[in-house]
């Protein structure tokens, strides 16, 4: 695996976080098989619980799961050398994990222990490892090599921390959970996107590099978007 995740980082070259899609065909192909079984099982399954379930419920085991998975963005706030977000994780995990029932409902919300969505793609992104080949895995979706670990263990993480109790009807209940709350999202890039495979890549290429920087993107990066929003702007006006 490491091997693998040197040789991604070191044969590209070029912008940080550009797109690096050397093996676009065959993303192309997993992308579409993905999105067959996704709209064949999957969104309609989580349409029903979407349907059937009130919102509480839903938002509740959203919570839980999340709660599992916030001790992987804690450990890696930590590994990041950010101690405040790592410690709002941890302290995120015993008020949610007590006084939230198990993480069922999110107290640490209301006294101001957000979230940090912090994980080891990032990590490793911090730490140097910036450019990173674009791969679209089958039935779990878009990563990157350097971020492709981080999927793993988040995937994994659920099943590791609740143990021998774990049951294939736990991890059910996560996917469409998941599913569930990108509904909108995925009606909206569907009813917009010529591309949808595009869309889909770099709208994840840009969110990481957004968590990367936690939303303080470098000075250069902002006047690239801001000389492109003009270039378009100036293009979309009527001549005179």
């Amino acid at each position: 695996m490491f091997l693998l995740m040197a040789c991604g980082c070191s044969t590209l070259s070029g912008e940080d976080f550009a797109v690096y899609d050397r093996s676009e065909k065959l993303n192309r192909l997993s992308f579409k098989l993905s999105d067959d079984v996704d709209r064949v099982v999957l969104s309609p399954v989580a349409r029903g619980y979407q349907s059937i379930a009130p919102d509480w419920l839903e938002h509740g085991v959203a919570n839980v799961f999340r709660n599992l998975r916030t001790i992987s963005s804690s450990i890696n706030g930590f590994l990041q050398g950010k101690p405040k977000a790592g410690a709002t994780d941890l302290a995120r995990i015993i008020v949610n994990s007590t006084f939230g029932i198990v993480g069922f409902f999110d107290p640490a919300s209301r006294i101001g222990l957000e979230y940090q969505q912090e994980d080891l793609g990032q990590t490793f992104a911090v730490w140097g490892w910036k450019k990173s080949r674009y791969v679209y895995v089958p039935m779990l979706g878009p990563t990157t090599i350097r971020d492709l670990p981080s999927m793993l263990v988040n995937g994994y993480l659920p099943q590791l921390l609740i143990g021998s109790d774990y049951h294939w009807s736990i991890g059910l209940v996560d996917v469409v959970s998941a599913r569930a709350g990108v509904l909108t999202a995925t009606n909206v890039r569907d009813a917009s996107a010529l591309d949808r495979y595009a869309f889909t890549r770099d709208a994840y290429i840009q969110r990481q590099k957004y968590l990367v920087y936690d939303g303080d993107l470098p000075y250069e990066d902002l006047f690239d978007d801001f000389v492109d929003d003009f270039v378009d702007d100036e293009l979309d006006e009527p001549e005179g």
